[in-house]
């Protein structure tokens, strides 16, 4: 069930490219990558959807963590790289990887902790970020479930009818002083 929910949305992403919807397959994409950050090969895919509509550098910035397949991903990096002054505090912020160390390959680890050592060089810091930890496949693009939608619902209807009910019964109370 869990990797269904997620082939849904890879092939929702597909649909989206081909129907030309790019910003929303990258949209999709990045929130994948928020829940997901240690699947890299999400951001490989949005590193290509970014190189196919011409963004060398934000290819670059998704690519960063990937061993280069081709000389394109090794220009779009080195593009990122020079767009940021190969500043490795800077592009640690920039690429927020709030995944797990531990569960990278090797290269990038490699990565990560020669832009980390420059980071504590040059600014004596290194970015942290809070870790995510979900599990591949149990992504749900809906937040709020069925329930909560109708307790949200109920709740601007009670909001709507206090203030008509607190009318009548005032002239419920008037009535009744003069009435008597």
């Amino acid at each position: 069930m869990k990797n269904k929910s997620m082939g849904n949305l890879m092939h929702k992403i597909k649909q989206d490219l081909k129907d030309g919807r790019k910003k929303k397959a990258c949209d999709r994409l990045r929130n994948m990558i928020n829940q997901f950050p240690n699947d890299l090969s999400l951001r490989r895919r949005l590193g290509q959807i970014y190189f196919e509509a011409g963004f060398l550098d934000e290819a670059g910035k998704f690519w960063i963590l990937s061993k280069p397949e081709n000389n394109k991903m090794e220009n779009a990096v080195e593009i990122y790289r020079k767009s940021l002054s190969n500043s490795g505090n800077a592009i640690l912020k920039d690429i927020v990887f709030r995944g797990d160390k531990k569960l990278l390959d090797e290269y990038a680890l490699k990565v990560i902790t020669e832009l980390e050592q420059h980071s504590l060089k040059i600014t004596k810091q290194i970015p942290v970020f809070k870790v995510k930890t979900r599990e591949k496949g149990s992504y749900s693009e809906n937040k709020t479930d069925f329930l909560s939608k109708i307790g949200i619902f109920l709740l601007i209807g009670f909001i709507i009818l206090l203030p008509i009910l607190g009318v009548f019964k005032l002239f419920e109370i008037i009535s009744s002083l003069f009435s008597q």
